[in-house]
């Protein structure tokens, strides 16, 4: 075979894929809105609003966005970014929200921080998706607006942004685009889904400026997130966040979620882990309306379709079973109680508690290990605590203990191993 024979033997047989791969991503790019998502608004003169309600408006949507929790580094100044999220994919950097002009949002225009807001795309590139622009998206223009002039009143912080740790394939030039067009489809704009304006504004609350599915959404690949307003549970930063929906709610009595979500300790029930940060820094500034809306809203939730995997029940081996019964009686009962049901205003129930009741035990297992403290909050100013065993007890008993607890008033689960205490224990990169 000659030559040009050749290459045309192999025009022939690759054109149709060279076509067919082009079509594929014009059809992402279709579905991401066309290429107007990645055009970043430019020559546009900066205006900000200077209105006091339109600030104070903004620093209460910032507020129970709780974007100073991740926009400000440990120690460091607020809102000028470098807090590091550890992802599946490396470790993630937040950004300067401040108005210093080099290293943060004090040369942006309007435009540019809608655009960023909605699209997950600056100037700075296409973000990751551990920054939320998907629930940004379904913010009005007025709510942007407010944000950003409560953002251009703080005092400008002269801090470079700290750069990513991305691991393959993350690392590779394009790599967020790529993930946007396989990962991502846009939702439609905002329109209420019910005549109650109690529950639209629960939704607006729990889906928008909320983010509530960033933890409480269960991952697909590469970190996506199910389409639509699920809220079926998943782990996040070495916790675990519980579903949240009519069957998982249906336990504690009504109000009793906007109490808990406004810092309030009930009948013993306090935030701890992840949402006791998210409640110290955000959440306890809810008033009462927008707690109660959002505790509507979501107990209206169709909970998961059941799992097909085995449901079939776990048996714990008898002497783990006997050790955990042993630790339990000589550790937990006195504020517990022997029956689990603890002492209201003071002790958490065990049998609704949905570190022991729910699917997954990771919960459980660093309450064991190091305690836990609800923050003080004026519902709650002096919180109940739990003290830490991690120096009392080895991996093998905390999970007979945990393994124990499960069975007695969870669910049939797997018994909890030591291996899984070592793996599962440790204190999570913040």
């Amino acid at each position: 075979m000659t030559l040009r024979r050749r290459l045309l033997f192999a025009a022939i047989v690759l054109l149709p894929l060279v076509l067919l791969a082009a079509g594929w991503i014009g059809l992402m790019f279709l579905q991401q809105g066309g290429a107007a998502p990645f055009r970043v608004p430019a020559g546009i003169a900066r205006a900000v609003s200077t209105d006091a309600a339109s600030v104070e408006r903004g620093r209460r949507l910032a507020q129970i966005g709780n974007c100073g929790g991740c926009h400000t580094a440990r120690g460091g100044k607020a809102y000028a970014g470098g807090r590091g999220f550890a992802t599946p994919y490396g470790t993630i950097h937040s950004s300067n929200l401040t108005p210093d002009v080099q290293h943060g949002i004090g040369a942006w225009s309007l435009a540019e921080f809608r655009h960023a807001m909605r699209h997950g795309v600056s100037r700075n590139g296409v973000q990751a998706p551990v920054f939320p622009y998907a629930n940004f998206a379904l913010l009005d223009d007025a709510e942007l607006d407010a944000l950003f002039a409560f953002l251009a009143t703080l005092p400008p912080e002269a801090q470079a942004p700290t750069a990513d740790r991305l691991e393959f394939p993350a690392s590779l030039p394009g790599a967020m685009t790529a993930w946007r067009l396989l990962y991502y489809r846009p939702a439609s704009p905002r329109t209420a889904t019910t005549a109650v304006p109690e529950l639209q504004r629960g939704a607006a609350l729990v889906n928008g400026i909320g983010h509530c599915a960033l933890c409480h959404g269960a991952r697909g690949r590469f970190s996506s997130l199910a389409v639509g307003a699920r809220l079926d549970g998943g782990r996040v930063s070495g916790w675990y966040a519980p579903a949240l929906n009519t069957l998982t709610l249906a336990r504690y009595p009504p109000g009793a979620l906007a109490q808990y979500l406004r810092g309030a300790s009930v009948d013993g029930h306090g935030a701890y882990g992840k949402m006791a940060d998210v409640i110290a820094q955000n959440l306890q500034h809810l008033d009462a309306a927008d707690a109660d809306a959002m505790e509507a809203y979501l107990r209206t939730l169709a909970p998961a379709p059941p799992s097909r995997r085995d449901t079939a029940a776990w048996d714990i081996p008898a002497e783990q079973r006997a050790l955990g019964d042993r630790l339990y009686t000589k550790h937990c009962a006195d504020c517990h109680g022997e029956d689990g049901r603890g002492e209201a205003g003071k002790y958490p129930s065990l049998q609704a508690s949905s570190a022991i009741t729910g699917p997954d035990p990771i919960n459980a297992i660093k309450l064991t290990l190091f305690g836990a403290v609800a923050p003080a909050t004026p519902l709650n100013p002096q919180p109940w605590t739990m003290p830490p065993f991690a120096q009392t007890l080895s991996a093998a008993e905390v999970a007979a203990l945990v393994s124990t607890l499960r069975a007695r008033w969870g669910q049939d689960a797997r018994p909890v191993s030591a291996a899984d205490v070592d793996a599962w224990g440790g204190i999570d990169e913040r």
